[in-house]
């Protein structure tokens, strides 16, 4: 897909100068002259760099006071914000042009991988069964990388529209000046609001900001994936017309149910979250009810309508008398708007009584008891409708049918995540209490799985007797019995996976069900079979946990009363991998070696023990924590180890990117489930003939990359001191971004306690990036022997070319002139010369391999749409860099000195200082 980027200049310039204006009418000439003296001066520093003219600058910056930096940042961010939202518009511009020619389609459109599949001889029952095991899961997470709140998001999808609507009207006609008009007042609205936070956000906003994208955008984007997907169907596979679609997509979410590390989300949390979903989707049902209730008007007088139909309105006869008492002749000889209304009465009970958490007996009476009970009467509906008007029968209501077996009463599963450590604890204090167990803590591991499964397999509901418990027993316990009630209340599909963090024994399994078995959502039956009502899913993130995958599921799988658990579960393992502690455990490439590796191990011992698995992928938005192309990632994983199942993990900024309108959301709903659908098919994911040269050769680059990325980040002694100074990370931990601590304890931060997240956000707000390359340019010279041999890696095998696009695309958002800018905040000046020196030598390295291994003189020479992109964000990006390094400078002079006078003419720094945050993330776009 070409870009025409002086098109999509002129785009931005448009929507910039409204900006413009309402900066000058709101803040004065003056903020603009300053905006622009920085913009003009930047820029003019890219084209002509001069130190000389790059310190004046620098200087200009230091003289500005606080507020005058707020308006600079502000009008810097949302101007990102204008820009982004164009390129994206423009871009589905560009899709729905080809999907205009009905012979072109882009690169994992259905349309093209049904070409693809076709052209690789896959026959119509293949694909049939390919699609029939299909299940594409995105699970939304809430993490600290994402300070925008849903009022700017809510101004941006109006912006959306009516930018739009610029987009595709005469510039001389009367609805372009209107449409003109609307944008300028759209984006006079956008300055005049709080694009950030003015206080820490509670689990509840996040909950909020989450279920935003369902309302935004994909309560109409999933049906028409559907659509999609049957239309390239009938036309590519005529053959499979009749073949009804399976439901192929959930969706999951963290957010309410991720204790882990965050003190603020209990059961009560988990409630909530769960309450919210349940009333967001039936709410919405209602809404498509009532519009498809004054589409179906069609009269028993004129066409025939089923006798199931009659039936199903005399089965809610009572229900009938309740709700047309005002006239019960209402729709008298319109059957369908008559059952519809009692279809709708009868969703309006059951959120009734799911929010009265089943306390509603009026609504009780009403209420459906499962999604399955709605879709029958839908069922119903349409079967009769189709008999006299298919074009009904296939439109609105097909699509509430597609929408209630995608998101039944629950909306989103909810995973829960605790740490393992976590249950150990609770576990032992259980033994604790009970005369007959023993000190939990002195066990040792083979001890541990010999108890737990003993007490496992003791017939009916554990009890406790003694009140003596911890808090975090109580807390526990308390979380199971909500599971299990809300289970019963809003139907079995409401909760994912327990997702176990830090899994690395066996033991951490058995552990949580038998926590489970305290609420009964674990239990034995009478020939001593254990099943589970949740998937309990390892997490595995660091490199040692990846590598010892081949002891601990083995472990676990030769426990016969665990086997005979999955047995009753679909014989399904859901595996988790963790990308973020990986990469900042052991360094990117070593990261994607063991990560490559780990599926490869599941894969074995899945053929092994005869178990199916489903991967779970715990992806962020930043290249070091697994982000890039959700497509080709889920295509270009290693062959054979997925199989038909995928759930992928959305964060931070990525969500609003992916989710913000229905078109974006279509089209990268498009792209995982296309790149699951390839993934999935031998046809598609066939082995190189030299794959094992070319893993050899890979897991040579992970050791050397390894030993680079220790050697900095393990044994240079103030390594992390360098970095609490240089990057803003210690400042992130104080701003309103997220719920979670970013430290897992307080102080100079250390590989051990500092998250992943804020680990890979502050290298690159300070232009570091280093996560994402660090290690990789001494990798690629270790090897250069055997350069010809990378290069038939990098042009025959999916996941290594996948590796080095993401690398080079990371990389090329670093900007050591500015690394070097925010290194100067570090006031050990030989500690400072020591650390930079490594990371410059790298750095060039870097730039040297990825140039030689790609056959190029500069960076992304090959993806011109993604330079041109990153060309002009820089120029405006290098001004909010050395803006957020003199507010660093301020805020912690004011923290040294404990006594900053109040001047109520300049703002508290803390102000701008987020302002610069939430704009670097908005250019850089994948930050965290």
């Amino acid at each position: 897909m070409i870009i025409d980027n002086d098109v999509l200049r002129e785009r931005i310039s448009l929507l910039a100068s409204f900006l413009g204006d309402a900066i000058a009418r709101q803040t004065g000439e003056q903020t603009i002259h300053t905006i622009e003296t920085l913009r003009k001066g930047f820029i003019q520093q890219r084209r002509a760099p001069d130190d000389t003219h790059k310190q004046q600058l620098i200087d200009f910056i230091a003289s500005l006071d606080n507020q005058t930096l707020k308006n600079v940042i502000r009008s810097f961010s949302i101007y990102f914000f204008l820009a982004n939202l164009s390129e994206e518009n423009y871009l589905r511009e560009q899709r729905q042009a080809l999907r205009a020619q009905s012979e072109q389609s882009w690169e994992g459109s259905f349309r093209r991988t049904l070409l693809e599949c076709r052209e690789r001889n896959i026959e119509p029952e293949q694909m049939q069964e390919l699609i029939d095991q299909l299940t594409f899961i995105p699970v939304f997470t809430a993490h600290p990388t994402e300070a925008r709140r849903r009022t700017t998001m809510n101004i941006l999808q109006s912006l959306f529209t009516h930018s739009d609507a610029l987009n595709n009207f005469d510039e001389n006609s009367l609805a372009y000046e209107q449409a003109k008009a609307q944008t300028a007042q759209t984006i006079d609205l956008l300055w005049s609001s709080d694009e950030v936070r003015t206080r820490k956000p509670l689990v509840y906003d996040e909950i909020n900001n989450g279920l935003h994208y369902f309302n935004a955008s994909l309560f109409n984007a999933i049906p028409k994936v559907y659509r999609n997907m049957k239309a390239a169907i009938v036309d590519i596979y005529p053959e499979l017309s009749d073949y009804p679609l399976p439901a192929f997509m959930r969706f999951g979410s963290w957010i309410g149910g991720d204790r882990d590390g965050n003190p603020f989300v209990t059961f009560e949390t988990t409630e909530l979250a769960v309450l919210m979903h349940a009333d967001t989707v039936l709410r919405h049902y209602q809404v498509l009810l009532k519009k498809l209730r004054r589409q179906l008007i069609h009269s028993d007088t004129i066409v025939t309508v089923a006798p199931d139909v009659y039936e199903k309105i005399n089965q809610y006869s009572e229900l009938d008398q309740r709700v047309f008492d005002y006239n019960l002749d209402d729709y008298g000889n319109e059957p369908y708007r008559r059952l519809l209304s009692l279809i709708l009465n009868k969703v309006k009970a059951t959120n009734q009584l799911i929010q009265s958490k089943g306390a509603d007996s009026d609504a009780k009476k009403d209420a459906y008891a499962n999604p399955q009970e709605l879709l029958e009467d839908l069922r119903i509906i349409r079967q009769s409708v189709n008999t006299h008007d298919t074009a009904h029968g296939e439109g609105l209501l097909l699509d509430i049918i597609r929408l209630v077996k995608t998101c039944g009463f629950h909306l989103a599963a909810l995973d829960i995540r605790q740490e393992s450590s976590y249950h150990g604890e609770v576990i032992a204090d259980i033994f604790a209490s009970a005369s007959n167990l023993p000190d939990y803590h002195t066990l040792n591991e083979t001890e541990r799985q010999e108890w737990l499964t003993r007490l496992l397999k003791k017939p009916g509901t554990p009890l406790i007797y003694t009140d003596n418990l911890t808090d975090k027993t109580r807390e526990q316990l308390a979380l199971m019995n909500s599971v299990a009630t809300l289970r019963k209340l809003v139907g079995q599909d409401t909760f994912g996976s327990y997702v176990i963090s830090m899994t690395n024994n066996a033991s951490q399994i058995l552990e949580v069900l038998l926590l489970m078995r305290f609420a009964g959502l674990c239990s034995v039956d009478d020939e001593g079979h254990l099943s589970a009502d949740l998937p309990v899913a390892p997490l595995f993130e660091t490199i040692e946990d990846l590598k010892n995958i081949d002891q601990i599921l083995p472990a676990v799988l030769d426990n016969p009363l665990y086997r005979g658990l999955l047995q009753n579960s679909d014989n399904t393992q859901e595996i988790m991998l963790g990308y973020s502690d990986s990469s900042k455990d052991g360094g990117i490439i070593t990261s994607a070696w063991q990560l490559y590796s780990a599926q490869q191990t599941i894969d074995r011992i899945a053929e092994e023990y005869g178990i199916k698995t489903r991967l779970f992928h715990g992806r962020g938005g930043s290249v070091s924590r697994g982000g890039g192309s959700t497509h080709n990632a889920i295509a270009a994983q290693p062959a054979g180890t997925l199989h038909g199942q995928i759930k992928v993990t959305e964060q931070g900024e990525v969500l609003y990117a992916k989710y913000a309108n229905t078109d974006t959301a279509v089209f990268e709903l498009t792209m995982g489930i296309t790149g699951t659908l390839k993934a999935c098919s031998s046809r598609f994911v066939v082995q190189p003939a030299e794959l094992p040269n070319y893993e050899s050769l890979f897991a040579r680059l992970a050791d050397a990359g390894e030993r680079r990325y220790r050697e900095l980040t393990d044994h240079t002694e103030g390594f992390y001191q360098f970095y609490s100074q240089v990057t803003p990370v210690q400042e992130i931990s104080l701003l309103n971004i997220g719920s979670r601590p970013s430290h897992r304890k307080k102080g100079v931060p250390s590989k051990t306690t500092l998250r992943a997240i804020p680990w890979v956000f502050g290298w690159s707000l300070a232009r570091f990036t280093l996560p994402a390359w660090y290690g990789v340019g001494s990798a690629l010279h270790s090897v250069k022997a055997d350069e010809a041999l990378m290069k038939e890696m990098n042009a025959h095998w999916p996941f290594f070319s996948v590796f080095i696009s993401n690398i080079e695309m990371a990389f090329t958002k670093s900007e050591m002139s500015i690394a070097q800018a925010y290194s100067q905040l570090c006031d050990d000046e030989a500690l400072r010369d020591k650390i930079m020196a490594a990371v410059i030598e790298e750095h060039e390295l870097t730039y040297s391999g990825l140039n030689a291994l790609l056959e190029q003189t500069s960076l992304l020479s090959n993806q011109h749409n993604l330079a041109a992109s990153l060309q002009w964000r820089n120029a405006y990006l290098d001004p909010i860099n050395y803006i957020q390094i003199e507010l660093l400078k301020r805020a912690r002079q004011k923290g040294d000195a404990q006594n900053h006078e109040s001047d109520k003419s300049n703002i508290d720094v803390e102000d701008p200082l987020i302002r610069s945050i939430n704009a670097l993330a908005a250019g850089l776009r994948n930050t965290g």
